[in-house]
């Protein structure tokens, strides 16, 4: 094969991965259909780079990768195992069942990522589509939302008519354009880690004040959809940022607005009421307090195997009558690791444990190395685990697919050659 022909076959390959990470992005802010086509269309693209040895990893991502895979294979076993130990009596649901390869799209973008990653269209894309989502969500969160939403989403216009203030001062629901407002707002902690890693290590000016507007924007989004968990994690990573990137009177400066929001946020009534309920949701008989419960007794009934990825609400609600456990609290047990352990097992709980540590470790290794790509990645990373401990985040593809390709892109070169060259010296 002549040069020229491996050209055009290198920039053909280049292109379709800007495409598919093109169309991954649009899903971010659009619709979770247009996420789910994004990393479906990556996961494709990684299996024929591999298929055609044209993909090469380092040895840590491989290692995520290959962590990745283990559990997303164990996840579609599970259910069949599950049936064999009498620990499930019928199939997950179509839906449930495919979110198993979910799993991948990290290390799917982190593979096709290989052959390079469009950084300026991308966030280009993200910023810009981000800043739109923020204005229409705080549009939603003053106004009564006066039109039907596309059919297609199958979404209950009530979702954005739940008043969350009061009937002199109303404040509704806001969603962006996913129109669910946990999904909107799980998914800005999702791109808060990258806009902050942008404000504490790019030296071009212009980016910065850039990644500053939406950093307000996501926090107003976040603020806007009324969701306590996804603030107080936005906060926190928010802190962590300046502690991590910054020095002096910056760092002193983001502190200052960091307890300015938190005192705008208690100022608020509703949030307040939000804020007061959030005690006893979780420690006393609320809502999570009573799904966790439900989801330790599944794990010490089926400890080694669980109940099969996706059959949690069959198992859940066959504890009703003794529960009293409700239909929309049986889908998961509102905390990561308790739900995969109630699911698949120990086996499950183990390979989870492992994919996220591969995952830390070489994102930690490429921040150390000055990657700003690792470095949103890895704040966002911090922003997951703290949601994961009051929310299953797979449950909601849009939500889940978003952290995946933030750290799939994290896992990528970033354009920087120093901070390249620094990290291969390690090697």
């Amino acid at each position: 094969m002549g040069t020229d022909t491996k050209t055009v076959e290198s920039g053909r390959w280049k292109t379709a991965v800007a495409a598919v990470l093109g169309l991954y992005a649009v899903g971010l802010v659009l619709a979770e259909a247009v996420l789910q086509a994004g990393a479906i269309l990556a996961t494709a693209l990684a299996l024929a780079l591999a298929a055609t040895k044209r993909l090469r990893l380092e040895k840590d991502v491989r290692a995520f990768v290959l962590a990745s895979v283990a559990l997303s294979v164990w996840q579609l076993l599970s259910p069949a195992v599950a049936l064999l130990t009498g620990a499930a009596t019928k199939w997950p649901r179509g839906a449930r069942y495919g979110q198993a390869l979910d799993t991948v799209a990290g290390a799917a973008v982190a593979c096709i990522g290989t052959l390079g990653v469009p950084w300026l269209m991308l966030g280009s894309l993200v910023a810009g589509g981000w800043l739109l989502a923020a204005a229409l969500g705080f549009f939603q969160h003053r106004v009564q939302w006066p039109w039907d939403p596309p059919k297609f989403l199958k979404l209950n216009l009530s979702r954005l008519h739940e008043n969350f203030g009061t009937e002199e001062n109303p404040r509704y629901a806001a969603g962006g354009f996913f129109f669910h407002r946990l999904r909107f707002a799980h998914g800005a902690i999702a791109v808060l880690g990258p806009a902050l890693a942008v404000i504490g290590r790019s030296k071009v000016t212009r980016r910065r004040v850039l990644a500053g507007v939406m950093v307000l924007g996501l926090l107003l989004s976040i603020y806007g959809a009324f969701a306590r968990a996804a603030l107080g994690a936005a906060l926190g990573v928010c802190v962590l940022a300046l502690l991590l990137l910054l020095r002096g009177t910056s760092r002193k400066a983001g502190l200052g607005v960091a307890v300015a929001l938190v005192a705008v946020v208690l100022l608020t009534p509703a949030w307040r009421e939000r804020f007061g309920k959030a005690v006893d949701n979780l420690f006393g008989s609320g809502e999570r307090s009573l799904a966790m419960s439900v989801g330790w007794r599944l794990v010490r009934e089926h400890t080694w195997v669980g109940v099969g990825f996706g059959n949690h609400k069959p198992a859940a609600l066959a504890t009703q009558a003794e529960t009293g456990i409700t239909d929309l609290l049986a889908t998961d047990s509102h905390n990561l690791w308790l739900t995969a352990w109630a699911e698949t097992g120990l086996v499950g709980l183990v390979l989870l444990a492992s994919m996220h540590f591969l995952l830390a470790r070489a994102l930690v290794r490429r921040h150390r190395a000055g990657s700003i790509p690792a470095t949103g990645a890895l704040l966002s990373f911090v922003g997951f685990h703290v949601l994961a401990l009051v929310h299953y985040l797979p449950f909601h593809p849009s939500v889940h697919l978003s952290f995946m390709l933030i750290w799939g892109l994290g896992l990528c070169e970033d354009g920087s050659q120093s901070a390249q060259e620094r990290l291969f010296r390690t090697e």
